[in-house]
């Protein structure tokens, strides 16, 4: 089921990686008690997969800016509870910057995840009418343009590898547009997925969720987007669906396409119990991220979306991309992070 939200959803994962300049570095153990200068690094012990370095911590992901923001405020309980979110790795979005200042904050990414010895989670989030002609308060792009930013973009990965999410929902809402749209649509993250594959690093295609497309309309789009450069392609980006269904589409479609896939389990620890994609109640921390998923196939369990960022103004929530504590708090409480 296609979403219609993706205009709130990069903004809520574009507040983090916009202040990445003003945010302090955050290095260190996991704990502290209220109101101390806390830092968090991530460390897996356990092997890692194909990539051979483990996730790098996003230090300056949303949960890790409202423990500083809050100070002495925040009770001993709610800062464990938000803990749990802010000393996981989580993805960093990339959108709506020009080409020099793509390069310049995915070089400062790159920097922050090789100081840890660890591997960035990048998301590309950029194409021309990506919201099929909704606003999405973002300048406008061509195709022309959208080239110069992905350059601008590999530019800044330099000579380190990272894991890139080629653009969400773009190739699974691709109906949306004109035949001729659709075509330059998937020639764009054709372009995208070459560019980043050439310069070492991993891509993945993102091809919706398991409660959207057939497993042949996944195969056929995937197809024509590339996905036989791609290093695999990405389900449930900032959506809810379970892992056991998840894994049962993602392997189908694995056998149609001989790629690999990752698994955005930010907020997929319960199953939902409806379609609402806006700060749904009832939800949880999924499985933590990690590149050692014990299943054949699958090459990450990852939190592409940053839990405790609100997806707008519903069900309670601020603005998108502002801190939601209530919902943060729920989705610690539902975890499943195993």
């Amino acid at each position: 089921m296609p979403r219609t939200r993706l205009s709130t959803r990069l903004l809520a994962g574009l507040t983090v990686a916009l202040t990445l300049a003003a945010a302090p570095v955050w290095s260190g153990v996991a704990s502290a008690a209220p109101g101390t200068a806390a830092g968090y690094t991530w460390h897996d012990p356990r092997p890692y997969g194909r990539f051979g370095r483990p996730l790098a911590l996003d230090q300056h992901n949303t949960a890790i800016q409202q423990l500083q923001a809050a100070g002495t405020t925040m009770s001993p309980a709610v800062r464990s509870a938000v803990q749990q979110i802010a000393k996981r790795p989580s993805a960093n979005w990339i959108g709506g910057q020009s080409p020099a200042e793509a390069q310049d904050l995915v070089s400062r990414l790159m920097a922050s995840a090789a100081s840890q010895g660890g591997l960035a989670q990048l998301v590309m989030f950029n194409l021309p009418n990506r919201t099929c002609d909704r606003d999405d308060h973002f300048a406008v792009t061509t195709a022309t343009s959208y080239r110069a930013w992905v350059r601008g973009f590999v530019r800044g990965l330099g000579k380190q590898r990272a894991i890139v999410v080629v653009e969400p929902d773009a190739v699974a809402m691709a109906s949306c547009l004109p035949a001729a749209q659709q075509r330059e649509r998937y020639a764009l993250v054709k372009y995208a997925v070459n560019q980043v594959r050439a310069q070492g690093s991993w891509a993945y295609i993102d091809i919706g969720h398991s409660n959207w497309l057939s497993v042949k309309t996944a195969v056929n789009r995937l197809k024509a987007s590339g996905i036989s450069r791609a290093s695999g392609f990405s389900l449930n980006v900032s959506n809810f669906r379970p892992n056991a269904e998840l894994l049962k589409y993602g392997t189908a479609i694995t056998a149609k396409v001989h790629r690999n896939f990752v698994i955005d389990t930010s907020r997929n620890g319960k199953a939902p119990t409806n379609s609402q994609w806006c700060n749904p109640m009832n939800r949880g921390l999924g499985h933590a991220p990690t590149p050692r998923t014990g299943v054949k196939h699958l090459d990450a369990y990852l939190w592409i979306k940053n839990p405790g960022g609100s997806d707008g103004a519903c069900n309670g929530g601020p603005e998108p991309g502002h801190w939601y504590q209530q919902y943060a708090l729920m989705l610690v409480r539902n975890a499943r992070l195993k």
